[in-house]
């Protein structure tokens, strides 16, 4: 790295998007969707070898990269993607235009299906042309009809282009907004006094309660869309989770939570898939054959992949029962468990406690991958300095009997 690029200052963790045609820093912004609230470098007009002159781009904070990232090849088709940890260069990729670009641009064509005032279709383009980028141009998959790179740009330079989904997201940031939205809406409750816990299922007193119930408004809804949609996308993206067909939400909160989560999938990442929960009892008339017990079953294929979303795990006892159920729909997978907040809890009740978390059950014996958005050190880390003394050492004092985190 010369002299010159040193006068950016250099970045923890983040993404450095290099090789920026001089003058497109801006427009290739634009194609990221970078939160407004992220930590964001520009050089403008920097030395260099192979171009002359070139942008860069730093974003500070670990970082997915959407698939929509490979757009940028339309501004800046020699660009490199950079994924910075701990100082250091971990990954370096080449920038490619992708085949296929969905749901973005609209076709030129007023009588194509894609313009349709009643329930248009999704527009799918493929991109054509290998000659330089001044060549590419975009055939609709509906009507054929091309758009070219001329229009394309001028598409995204217009003050009404706007792109859905993708851009770039982090964990840190997931974790603050959920928290946000936990605590502004009373989802996060607190009793009254230290000597009023509240009682959970297992029968422990607990020195708090999660009751995603509390999320039944427009924007909480939005905000645990977004949540738990961006967090999949980024564990697909670190390969830390394989695709999967089906969302289940074990009932009965775990419902809302798999239609937001399929819903903002599609909305903010263009992923297509479908939704399953059970029944607390046994549907006992209608078409029995396909959802007795798991609605929406009826679609579901021998080997599609199920990813479960949850809102809170304590003991474990209700993913158990959930996995259990599962095995009615005959040969599947489970590629992982996504759950709300994570209490960080042993196992069993208030007399029988057990040394392994059920975090650490449900991944030791059933193999299950299990994530959390949030988990409750962080939240008690984020929160202690604002509670009342009895209250902050009843925290304390729960998790040191039941805890698998201890808490300071």
């Amino acid at each position: 790295m010369s002299n010159r690029e040193l006068l950016v200052s250099k970045i923890e963790n983040g993404i450095v998007i290099d090789h920026i045609p001089a003058g497109k820093a801006f427009l290739v912004l634009r194609l990221l969707k970078v939160d407004p609230r992220a930590k964001t470098l520009i050089a403008q007009n920097v030395s260099s070898r192979s171009l002359g002159s070139k942008d860069l781009i730093k974003i500070e904070g670990s970082y997915l990269t959407s698939k929509e990232i490979d757009l940028i090849a339309l501004v800046a088709p020699r660009a490199t993607l950079n994924i910075i940890e701990d100082w250091g260069v971990k990954e370096k990729r080449r920038i490619q235009l992708p085949q296929l670009i969905e749901g973005i641009f609209r076709c030129p064509n007023p009588i194509c299906p894609t313009n349709s005032e009643y329930a248009p279709p999704r527009t799918k383009f493929a991109v054509e042309g290998e000659d330089g980028v001044e060549s590419i141009r975009l055939r609709c998959g509906f009507c054929g009809s091309l758009l070219y790179y001329g229009t394309i740009l001028d598409f995204i330079n217009s003050p009404q282009f706007s792109l859905e989904g993708g851009g770039l997201v982090s964990k840190d940031r997931i974790e603050q907004v959920f928290l946000d939205i936990l605590i502004k809406k009373g989802a996060l409750r607190l009793p009254p006094s230290a000597s009023e816990p509240f009682t959970l299922k297992s029968g422990r007193p607990s020195p708090y309660f999660i009751n995603l119930g509390a999320l039944t408004d427009g924007e909480s809804l939005a905000g645990v869309k977004w949540a738990f949609a961006s967090y999949i996308a980024l564990l697909l993206e670190q390969g830390q989770i394989e695709d999967f067909d089906y969302v289940f939400g074990p009932s009965y909160k775990g419902i809302s939570l798999a239609t937001l989560t399929c819903e903002g999938l599609n909305e903010l990442y263009g992923m297509d898939k479908r939704y399953m929960y059970d029944r607390k009892e046994e549907k006992e008339y209608g078409d029995l054959s396909a959802d007795r017990v798991i609605v929406g079953a009826a679609y579901f294929k021998p080997g599609q992949r199920i990813l479960v979303v949850d809102d809170t795990i304590t003991t474990g006892t209700t993913k158990v029962e959930t996995i259990e159920k599962l095995k009615l729909l005959g040969n599947h997978k489970v590629v992982g468990v996504i759950i709300a907040v994570d209490r960080q809890e042993k196992m069993g009740d208030t007399v029988k406690i057990e040394e392994r978390g059920a975090v650490q059950y449900l991944e030791e014996v059933l193999g299950l991958k299990v994530f959390s958005v949030q988990n409750i050190k962080t939240i008690y880390n984020l929160i202690k300095d604002s509670l009342d003394p009895e209250i902050r050492s009843m925290w304390a004092d729960y998790y040191n009997r039941y805890g698998t985190e201890k808490l300071e």
